[in-house]
């Protein structure tokens, strides 16, 4: 034991040795935020992951250059905007800086994070691709100056199927949320069906402000769940894991398989106790989750859809309390209570009303359009009366109405952002609709995949392109995707996080952009320089559907 200890001892002293004289220093702002802390910390962990070299992190007032002393230093620069910013490489007798300008932390963040792709590092939504035996010069002659062409970037990971956050762990989400800032993306949503088919959902509590407690916890539920084994979703039977083939059972820890907050419950929670549990555990699940990305500089939404598909149980509890559903107030009476709700567990920035998917399949009647109208008064009114606490927003299958896709910009706030997802399960373009929308924020959101194609590759990079440039042009200032699965979607996702910061690639009328310079740097990082143009070649002559 004692030759063991020694031995640690021995190793420990190479790496401290290995650092002090490693000729590199990462310097920070002394006590400064801690976005700029970790940004450093990326650095020298890339760095030493691809070249060998272990720099030491140092504050301001501790960095005194020595001969040979190489210094990569982080700075906030005031006069750049909130995510702009500036990389630039100096040799001054032989010493080298690095200077790494931000106009915040998060752009500080950033401006690491592209520091290390110049190492040859790339960033997707399911992990890292890291090169070893990297040459420290690479880092020579840098002269980098981004900001971003919208505002808003991310993803919007859609449940209700295993393939997606259904069944994403703690861990799932903290890991994939963690990718955004490498991908200089700042978003995640969600949707929440209220009802029907695989609803309702957990994610969002719909109840009276009187059942909640002042903890958060609620007093009454209902049924609810995200899928597991043993409850099954569109196209998925339930099958306890013990039942599955050739021992595979036991790569699952439970027979009902899902998220945290599902585990232990066998098909739908029946009773009144499992129903009001699984509630007050997703509440705490999410609380921790969003609270990961507000450290992060990402921006959280969830909501469901308008107009507002009150939950049967929900429905026959305030029937049997004497409250008329349709009466002047009830929707601002759940509107108050779902959003006390939300205040108490977990942190959102956005909460958005989905128009209904029957929208864009079959159209709308005048009715339709005046319940929704309705609906979203009666939320704004109970946001209002909460103090704000978040912003609302709409998205959805379509902008608006069929008659006209841009009519709730002439009734809502002009501070609520409009969204919605491409049509026809994306193989629609961008909608045209928001080149009426005026004076708000507006976000596309395109598919990254779509669903009924889940059990195959889907290259659409060129799509993303496509959809990024005509966002663009419409004047959205938010560009997100839809999406289920994550490492198959490496290069949609890539190529979508770029053309929200860079669309200096061939521009095109058809559905898919091109995409060959994205595909051969893609093939050469993920499979090696020597096949990375053959490949390249390849994998775009397979990239979207339309050729010119």
């Amino acid at each position: 034991m004692k030759n063991l200890n020694l031995f640690w001892l021995f190793c420990f002293s190479c790496i401290f040795s290995s650092c002090s004289q490693s000729g590199w220093e990462i310097a920070v702002t002394s006590e400064g935020p801690a976005l700029e802390a970790l940004a450093a910390n990326e650095i020298s962990n890339y760095l030493y992951q691809t070249t060998g070299i272990l720099a030491q992190v140092v504050s301001y007032n501790a960095l005194e250059p020595e001969p040979g002393q190489n210094t990569i230093l982080l700075k906030t620069d005031e006069s750049l905007e909130s995510e702009e910013f500036i990389i630039r490489s100096e040799i001054k007798e032989d010493i080298k800086t690095i200077s790494l300008a931000g106009g915040s932390p998060t752009a500080i963040l950033y401006a690491a994070y592209e520091l290390v792709e110049q190492l040859g590092v790339r960033f997707y939504l399911h992990g890292d691709v890291v090169p070893q035996n990297v040459d420290i010069k690479v880092l020579d002659n840098l002269n980098i100056h981004k900001k971003p062409l919208f505002k808003i970037r991310g993803i919007q990971p859609f449940h209700d199927f295993p393939e997606g956050p259904d069944w994403w762990s703690m861990e799932d989400y903290k890991a994939i949320i963690a990718q955004l800032p490498k991908l200089k993306m700042n978003f995640i949503g969600f949707h929440t069906y209220p009802e029907g088919g695989v609803g309702p959902e957990p994610l969002v509590w719909i109840g009276t402000r009187d059942q909640v407690n002042d903890d958060g916890t609620v007093k009454t539920a209902y049924k609810a769940k995200h899928m597991t084994t043993s409850t099954g979703t569109w196209g998925y039977p339930p099958k306890p894991t013990s039942s599955y083939s050739h021992g595979s059972g036991q790569l699952f820890a439970h027979d009902s398989y899902g998220s945290d907050y599902m585990i232990g419950i066998e098909g739908w929670p029946e009773t009144d106790e499992a129903q009001v549990k699984l509630f007050n555990e997703t509440g705490v699940f999410f609380g921790e989750v969003f609270a990961f990305a507000n450290f992060l500089g990402v921006k959280t939404c969830v909501g469901t859809e308008t107009p507002l598909k009150i939950p049967a149980q929900v429905e026959g509890r305030l029937k049997a309390q004497g409250s008329g559903l349709k009466a002047q107030g009830s929707g601002v009476d759940l509107y108050k209570g779902m959003f006390s709700w939300i205040q108490k567990n977990y942190p959102i920035d956005y909460y958005w009303f989905w128009t209904p998917e029957d929208w864009t399949w079959g159209g709308n009647t005048p009715e339709q359009i005046e319940n929704t109208k309705n609906d979203l008064f009666a939320a704004l009114q109970a946001v209002e009366e909460l103090g704000n606490p978040f912003q609302l927003a709409t998205c959805g299958w379509v902008l608006g109405p069929a008659e006209d896709r841009a009519m709730f910009d002439g009734l809502l706030p002009k501070s609520w952002p409009m969204s919605c997802i491409n049509r026809q399960v994306g193989f629609s373009p961008v909608e045209e609709g928001f080149k009426d929308v005026e004076g708000r924020p507006k976000w596309a959101i395109p598919w990254l995949e779509d669903d009924p194609a889940m059990i195959q590759p889907q290259l659409w990079a060129g799509r993303m392109r496509k959809d990024a440039a005509d966002a663009l042009e419409y004047g959205c200032d938010g560009l997100l995707g839809i999406h289920w699965r994550t490492m198959i979607l490496g290069p949609n996702v890539s190529a979508l996080a770029k053309a929200a910061w860079d669309q200096d690639y061939g521009h095109t009328d058809n559905r898919d952009a091109y995409c060959l310079d994205f595909y051969i740097d893609w093939a050469a990082t993920s499979f090696g320089m020597d096949v990375g143009e053959e490949l390249g070649e390849l994998f775009s002559s397979l990239d979207g559907v339309e050729r010119s």
